[in-house]
């Protein structure tokens, strides 16, 4: 199975512009992407007015290489939250990434780990499987460039006035070390 099965390409990413020279303040970063499986384009916001949540995107792609993401097991309300979250602190040490108001947008697809092969199933039922080792090359290589803005941008200033949003990014980037981590 070649590199057409599963394709995520990061097309733009930055930080919301109504940060300005205060991008700082801005905890996720936002972007456009494009996806697929096998012939169907499963995510695709280069001709739409909104951006993805592209910290959210790869904290749930992560999750999705250690646990299955179906209607029973979530790893996050969808793999691919669209503009606007917030970061609710849960229980045991993680956070949910809730797609905000007004609109919940996004993509979603399942994935199920089936031995050393990933099977996915898009919204439209149409199913696949690849290796494992496939999967997680494409997630890592976006999980990576996500990262890497993180890197080359200002740190980031966290909330003085909402402790769960502080707590929340903390959460997550810790996840995210975490897991990422575990793939090196």
């Amino acid at each position: 199975m070649g590199n057409s099965q599963f394709k995520i390409e990061l097309k733009n990413i930055h930080w919301l512009e109504n940060f300005g020279e205060q991008d700082d303040l801005d905890l996720c970063a936002h972007g456009i992407i494009f996806i697929t499986i096998g012939n169907e384009i499963v995510a695709d916001n280069t001709e739409n007015n909104f951006d993805c949540a592209l910290t959210g995107t790869a904290l749930h792609l992560l999750r999705s290489l250690e646990s299955n993401h179906t209607a029973e097991n979530l790893v996050g309300e969808r793999l691919i939250p669209g503009e606007g979250h917030c970061l609710i602190p849960i229980d045991n040490n993680s956070v949910h990434v809730v797609t905000a108001y007004p609109n919940v947008r996004g993509w979603n697809w399942w994935v199920v780990h089936e031995k050393d092969k990933v099977r996915l199933i898009t919204e439209s039922k149409k199913e696949i499987i690849i290796s494992f080792e496939r999967y997680k090359s494409e997630v890592i290589n976006f999980v990576d460039k996500v990262d890497e803005f993180y890197k080359i941008s200002k740190p980031k200033t966290l909330p003085h006035n909402n402790e769960n949003e502080k707590v929340g990014y903390l959460r997550l980037r810790s996840e995210w070390k975490k897991i990422r981590n575990n793939y090196t």
